[in-house]
Order: C-alpha cells, then structure tokens, then sequence
C-alpha cells in the first residue's frame, strides 16, 4: 500500500553551509566531549512559527547531523527552528522540553534519553494541540503524532551475518573466534544491538564469541582489543555497535598489523553499526568489511515533514510505505502502534561495493552540507 507521500528530495538540504561547523564535531555514540552547552538554545528561520527540539546532545556526530538536519528541514518549511542539548542528562531533558514549551512552538521533536520518562511532557503538549515527533529513539510510554526509528536489533543480525559470511568465505565454513566489543547496556539501542548480533553467532558451534564490554568508549574499546589479540592470537573477527568504539578497535588493528588486506589470514574482519564519514573512509581502505547503516538525515527530513503536512494541520499521519528514491533504502512502512504512527527505517550495509553511493548519510553531509569529520 502506498500512501501518496511525497518524494521529497534531499538536494532541498543543499544550500548554504554547515550552521555548527565552527563546534567541534566527533564521531556518533563516540567521545564524551561535547559541542554546545547544556540547555543552550538557537533560532533561525522564518516566520511560519516555531519548530522545537529537545536533543540528548551534541557530542556525537550522528546527534549533530540530526540536529542539522531537523534544523535544515524546519527552515525550508518557513520554520524558525530552536534546540536545546541535553548532555545526556534525562532530567536536564525533562526540563529542556518544558522551557521550548514557552514558546509554543508548532511541534515539538525529542530524541529521548529516558523513553518513559517523557510521556508527561509529551502529553501536556499534545493536550495543548502541539504535535509531537520522536527521532532515533522510540517512546515505551506515552503517544506521540509520528515516530521514526532504527531496528537496533535487525542491525545486529546483519552485522553477525556478514561475519558469518566472512567466516565461511575464509574457512568454508563458519568458524572462529569473534570479538564482540559491546556498549553500555544502559542504552537500549546498544543492548538491542548486541542481543542481535550474539543471537545469530549463538546458531554457530564452530563460532567463539568473546563478549567483552566497553561502556561506549573509544579508549575502553582499544584496551579491550589490545587484550583480546593478547590472548587469542588467532582472532578472526570483531564487531563494535557503534563507530567510536570501532575507532579503538581499528586503532589496535593497525598497531598489530592485522587488518588492510582482507584476503591475508592476519586480516581480523570488522564490522560496525552507524555508517559515519569516518567508517565509509575505513571501507575505502580495507579496514572495515562492512558498516550496517542508519540515517540521523532522513530521522530529521521525514519526522518533520510528517508533523509539518499532517498532525500541524490537525491530521493523523497515515500509515502505509513512505518512498522516497532520494534515499539509499527508498522505502519504510509507516504503521500504527501504541506510541503513535512509527516508520522503521530498514537498516542496509555498506561495503566496498556501494561505498561511493552518493545517497549514503555520511557522503550527503560531507559533499552538500560541507561537515567534516
């Protein structure tokens, strides 16, 4: 079924250069340094009214390029856009939402970092007539107008699967031993991440998983390689959820020369989840076989699209497949939960055969936006 949405096409985000790129910009689910203050505010736009964001921070560069690219979107709209950063503070959050309020902005969007602890704010506003959006991670309690999220879950499958594949293209079957260097399991998006990938390695007895925690670090997930190599020499492969710990990882790789040449037997196979400039550049190299990605550019376009053509104008968003060839997956399903119309954007990998595909996140940002990594 489609539901006659639009295509909106990503060229519109061109014009003009990064709005941020003075902060400096790190990688997603990466270093603890930040860029922008907590509950720091900005406006810019038109005069259409008030498109409002309550952001977990900006320390990551998936978050920022979110940010940018609600801001971009609101903007083309005839939007005056304002976002506050959180740290990663829930209850700075809680607070953030509650001073955009003030403004009585025509929709309010969140990234959530507590997925219950929202659900009040987001029903005042509601109450109140304002439409509500959820980027990236999706509420456990409470309703809003749309949701637009990742499958966490399915992205761990896929990175175990390619591993899978590596492995028997190697040995001829699967077999090995595979590092598995986790996130924090605070996150929900981390602990969907490793559930997924340990589920699928788990269907494989001649695989040896070693899961090893990192909380999210890049130097934590160095040191957890470094030992890992130490003790099993024969390490085949390694996973890391998400691009900062792949960086720690990459950085013991290339100290023990074990990566580069992903036909020689000292070539430990790497995978990753998020799909930044960074990673892409890896692929181009040799070093990461393959990165499973989301997109913090379409989370940003559709969510505020969605709000702008339908719940502003006192309409439900209609659930249905929203396409769109502007982007590498073309096409997600929007269908009706109990948090409201949610779209899950289908995660895909990129590798050394479509790595250059100008539709990737990360080569949109970098070529028309100017943001560098």
């Amino acid at each position: 079924m489609t539901t006659g949405h639009r295509n909106v096409s990503r060229r519109a985000f061109s014009f003009g250069l990064l709005g941020v790129s003075a902060m400096p910009i790190l990688a997603a689910c990466g270093s603890g340094a930040q860029a922008g203050a907590s509950g720091a505010s900005s406006a810019s736009g038109g005069g259409g009214g008030v498109a409002a964001f309550a952001n977990k921070g900006m320390n990551y560069f998936f978050f920022v390029t979110q940010n940018e690219a609600i801001k971009r979107k609101s903007e083309e709209l005839g939007l005056s856009f304002q976002t506050t950063n959180a740290n990663h503070d829930s209850n700075q959050q809680f607070n953030d939402w509650n001073s955009l309020l003030v403004s009585s902005p025509v929709m309010m969007i969140a990234d959530p970092i507590d997925s219950e602890g929202l659900a009040s704010v987001v029903k005042q506003s509601k109450d109140r007539g304002i439409p509500v959006g959820i980027v990236d991670t999706p509420l456990t309690q409470g309703e809003a107008d749309f949701t637009i999220a990742f499958d966490n879950y399915r992205a761990g499958e896929m990175a175990a699967e390619r591993t899978v594949e590596l492995l028997t293209e190697r040995y001829g079957e699967p077999k090995g031993k595979v590092l598995n260097a986790y996130g924090a399991l605070t996150s929900s998006a981390w602990r969907a991440r490793k559930e997924g990938f340990e589920a699928v390695l788990g269907k494989h007895d001649g695989i040896t998983l070693l899961s090893r925690p990192t909380e999210g670090d890049e130097a934590n997930a160095r040191s957890v390689a470094g030992a890992t190599l130490s003790e099993h020499a024969d390490l085949d492969a390694a996973h890391a959820p998400s691009d900062a710990i792949t960086r720690g990882i990459v950085t013991t790789l290339q100290a023990e020369k074990r990566t580069g040449d992903p036909t020689a037997d000292t070539h430990v196979f790497l995978t990753s989840i998020d799909g930044e400039p960074q990673s892409l550049g890896w692929i181009r190299d040799g070093i990461l076989d393959a990165a499973v990605s989301q997109d913090p550019v379409a989370y940003g376009n559709i969510c505020v699209e969605m709000l702008f053509e339908h719940s502003a104008k006192g309409n439900a968003v209609p659930t249905g497949t929203y396409e769109n060839a502007d982007y590498y997956w073309e096409s997600a399903p929007i269908e009706q939960t109990e948090q409201g119309p949610s779209c899950v954007i289908p995660p895909y990998y990129i590798d050394a055969d479509n790595v250059e595909d100008p539709r990737h996140w990360a080569n949109y940002v970098e070529t028309k936006w100017g943001m560098k990594q």
